[in-house]
């Protein structure tokens, strides 16, 4: 879940949202969904809830929803792709917190092919390229390299 609906790319409102409950009875609506990418990391139907502070991310979602590997230490946090064991997203634990810096891509930019090819296209060429990022494979598919 996010508050920020900048950071948000494909977003879709919704006319009558989910709900969101907080700890303390508090009850907020779901705006809409999106996807959250920094070019080589994408979480899809990411959460709009307006006025939300922190972003917010259920490590279920990203193990049985997505089926990645996620550890915590006493040193931080990892995001493992399970499949090529490939590393997606690592982070430093602050105090009793793992947060997650994702340094997302703002919302309207296009990557062309984040968003024209599948995401099993994207992974493999990934894969093919020598886990090039995202952002570099994009310029190749633009100047109709690949």
């Amino acid at each position: 879940m996010t508050g920020r609906k900048e950071d948000l790319r494909e977003f879709r409102a919704l006319r009558v949202g989910g709900i969101v409950k907080y700890g303390y009875n508090s009850v907020v609506e779901i705006k809409g969904y999106g996807m959250i990418t920094n070019g080589e990391f994408s979480i899809r139907k990411v959460a709009y809830v307006e006025g939300l502070q922190h972003n917010l991310i259920s490590v279920s979602l990203l193990v049985v929803g997505i089926g990645l590997k996620v550890s915590f230490d006493d040193e931080g946090s990892e995001i493992i792709e399970k499949e090529t064991k490939t590393m997606l997203l690592k982070s430093k634990h602050k105090g009793e917190m793992y947060p997650l810096n994702l340094n997302p891509i703002k919302g309207k930019s296009a990557i062309y092919l984040l968003m024209k090819a599948s995401t099993d296209d994207s992974w493999l060429w990934h894969r093919r390229h020598s886990h090039l990022n995202f952002k570099d494979i994009n310029k190749l598919v633009l100047g109709d390299h690949v």
